[in-house]
């Protein structure tokens, strides 16, 4: 009910306010709420679901090869 409206399920803030991380894909990106609970938001269905384990794993993989890239 919360994710439907745009809310996080631990502190109630509302997602659209999260930090936006990274892109996942063309159509989904992962942010992090104030709270540090992260969400994907998928473009297509204009909906946020919890970020998965792979999904977390996969972007701390991109901000990683960024660092490395930047030194």
């Amino acid at each position: 009910m919360l994710l439907e409206r745009k809310l996080c399920v631990g502190c109630t803030d509302s997602l659209d306010n999260a930090k936006k991380l990274d892109n996942l894909s063309n159509n989904r990106f992962i942010v992090e709420c104030k709270c540090k609970r992260r969400y994907v938001f998928d473009k297509e269905l204009n909906q946020y679901q919890r970020a998965t384990f792979a999904e977390e794993q996969q972007l701390l993989r991109q901000l990683e090869k960024e660092r490395q890239h930047s030194k």
